[in-house]
């Protein structure tokens, strides 16, 4: 007989096992389930806790994404895309460019497949482009694509508003992979340029200048960008409803993770506000400063996106006639010191905005703040220095005695001869300016010699704290310069009595916003004094009677640096006439040094040191008034993750690492 270490254990069998009901007590027939569904939870519990411990969630393909805006898109063709924000953000997801930039700012290779190289000490910078990438109707991309988009552009039979970008460049067609461009002089920012989107040019190529802007084309784009047009709904009027993007699936670099893009358009920021509200778009930006901050949806999240750009008054220097009064550099420092900048972010903006007090803007491009920063107004040394010009403070309104029909009204010194000369002598001969004090000899020739001088020199020492101390001064010089002139003028020449108030005109964009900071800077001068004019204009018309001509005493308006900040257009004196963006009609010598030699300067760090002396330079001599810069805001649906809000130097750049934005997700082993 075996005994019972020998005997083989046996489960039981399922006729065994449904006697065990029979074989149990009342209190084991509930105390055994109770111990199942214990032991059940307690092993899910610990399979669960082992999953989650042992793996990671990460973003997953899939979902869908829908935008709102306000316009219509018009031309989905980057020749044309400048002039429309629309075009402009729908552009950036459906073409690629040689570059582009990360959603850290900084310039990869996109069409490229490695970084420019950059020879003949920057003249020439070559391109090697990436192999078997493919538009979307399946074409192989090359660089006769790049060669085509660029010489389009610069032909001046398309009119293509980004032109002026690429004068001066000849693009060379090197091999199917490889594209050269030649430029007249090094130019750093050059780099930046290469972020232009590509047109395909086996589809644009039989298309004439006549019919470029014509083409179904402009709307049914082809690129080789991360999203593709699907669908196109538009109205009978031509208002395009809504357009449908769907992920490239032989996008050329990481997939987008997102599937789908719905762009809807409207016509308003009301109807736009309201469908967000409603929950229909999942993303959306706003203009108007008052919609952005009354927008507290908390089904959404707003991003604040950095841009390299400001906001300033600037004052023309070569002002329409009978508009001189800023040519003064002591008038421009006053209407400066006269306003309160914090006082205007947190009267506009409700402190939404940031106060700038530079245009090369030190706080976004990493060198030092300016030193000659005013903290608040300072309406006492605004004052004072008016006064220096001839203005006085009557009866609550800056002004400027009114001169009669001989004062005096150039720069005068010896050699000079004329009824002019002959004025100036008689006013130093004769009290309340001179006499026997002043000018003894009392001879009135029209001959500016060795004795009028001697008598500017005693009449300068005698009114010394008007003539010379602004000047830093202690002697005086002979010379009949713009401070001398308003005292003799104010002494000899100051007609009947009557005032001339000083009256600043602001022309700007019919622009809520820019309304709004015109209106507040129109308060605060009037307060102190100034009477302002303010002349709005609807875009078109600013921009060809207004800037155009130079046809302003003063402009309300902002301008962009770029990713890597160019700002010789806006200052050097070349720049000073239309196309140029050189708004205050300002020429400093040593400036315009500096701004060419940053143009042509690769080493960043070089860079920001020119920038820093530019800086003072400019701020030194007062041709605008810098006001403050917003952000740009992005609301977006809290189930839309991955969104980085960085530095942009366009809106439609907050796309620029839309691959990595993601709604679905998904574990992973660890």
């Amino acid at each position: 007989m075996d005994s019972p270490e020998n005997k083989q254990f046996r489960w039981p069998s399922f006729s065994q096992w449904k006697q065990l009901p029979r074989v149990l007590s009342r209190r084991e027939k509930i105390i055994l389930p109770v111990l199942t569904i214990v032991f059940a939870i307690s092993f899910f519990s610990l399979a669960w806790g082992f999953y989650l411990e042992n793996t990671t969630i990460v973003p997953a393909k899939g979902g869908s994404m829908i935008e709102g805006m306000v316009g219509s898109p018009r031309f989905l063709n980057p020749v044309y895309a400048d002039t429309n924000d629309v075009d402009r953000d729908i552009i950036q997801l459906i073409y690629s460019g040689i570059l582009r930039t990360t959603a850290s700012g900084e310039l990869v290779p996109d069409l490229a497949a490695a970084d420019p190289e950059i020879s003949e000490g920057g003249k020439t910078v070559t391109i090697t482009l990436k192999e078997n990438v493919k538009w979307h109707d399946g074409e192989p991309f090359s660089a006769d694509d790049v060669v085509f988009t660029i010489t389009t552009i610069q032909n001046p039979a398309f009119k293509s508003p980004i032109r002026a970008n690429w004068l001066g460049v000849d693009v060379e067609k090197v091999s199917d992979s490889m594209v050269r461009f030649h430029l007249l002089d090094p130019y750093a920012p050059f780099l930046e340029r290469l972020t232009l989107k590509i047109l395909p040019a086996h589809l644009w190529k039989t298309v004439t200048p006549e019919n470029f802007a014509l083409t179904p084309l402009n709307l049914q784009a082809i690129g080789t960008g991360p999203y593709r047009i699907e669908k196109i709904d538009q109205a009978r009027s031509g208002f395009v409803r809504e357009i449908q993007l769907k992920a490239f699936s032989n996008y050329h670099l990481e997939d987008p993770l997102i599937d789908s893009l719905s762009f809807q358009f409207f016509e308003t920021e009301e109807e736009l506000i309201g469908e967000a509200t409603r929950g229909t778009v999942q993303t959306f930006s706003l203009s108007q400063i008052d919609n952005v901050q009354r927008m507290k949806n908390p089904a959404f999240s707003p991003y604040s996106f950095s841009m390299p750009r400001y906001f300033a008054l600037f004052f023309n220097l070569t002002p329409p006639a009978n508009q001189g009064e800023l040519k003064e550099k002591g008038v421009r420092q006053a209407l400066s010191l006269a306003i309160d900048k914090e006082e205007l972010v947190q009267g506009v903006f409700r402190g939404d905005a940031r106060v700038i007090h530079s245009p090369f803007r030190p706080d976004l491009f990493g060198f030092e703040e300016p030193q000659l920063i005013s903290g608040g107004a300072d309406k006492e040394k605004a004052l004072a220095l008016l006064e220096q010009e001839g203005y006085v403070l009557q009866n609550g309104r800056i002004a400027k005695p009114q001169l009669s029909g001989e004062a005096l009204t150039r720069d005068l010194d010896r050699g000079d001869t004329g009824e002019e000369v002959r004025r100036l002598q008689q006013c130093l001969a004769n009290p309340p300016a001179g006499g026997a004090n002043i000018y003894p000899e009392g001879i009135v020739n029209g001959s500016f010699g060795q004795l009028t001088q001697q008598a500017i020199i005693r009449f300068q020492e005698k009114y010394a704290g008007e003539v010379l101390t602004p000047l830093d001064l202690t002697k005086g010089t002979g010379k009949v310069g713009p401070l001398t002139r308003d005292k003799l003028n104010a002494l000899c020449f100051s007609g009947d009595g009557e005032f001339i108030p000083l009256i600043i005109t602001i022309a700007l964009p019919d622009q809520p916003t820019l309304k709004e900071v015109a209106e507040e800077l129109k308060r605060q001068w009037e307060a102190f004094g100034v009477q302002i004019e303010l002349q709005s204009y609807a875009p078109a018309a600013l921009e060809r009677e207004i800037i155009g001509p130079r046809a302003y005493q003063t402009l309300l308006f902002g301008e962009v640096l770029g990713s890597i900040p160019d700002p010789f257009p806006f200052w050097h004196s070349s720049q000073t006439r239309s196309p140029g963006l050189n708004f205050s009609s300002y020429a400093n010598r040593t400036v315009d040094q500096l701004l060419e030699e940053a143009r042509k300067t690769f080493d960043p760090i070089k860079r920001l040191e020119l920038f820093s002396q530019m800086q003072e330079l400019v701020l030194a001599d007062a041709p605008a008034l810098f006001l403050y810069d917003l952000d740009y805001t992005y609301f977006v649906s809290k189930e839309i993750r991955g969104v980085q809000a960085s530095v942009i130097a366009d809106p439609s750049q907050r796309f620029q690492g839309i691959t990595e934005w993601y709604i679905k997700t998904k574990r992973v082993p660890k």
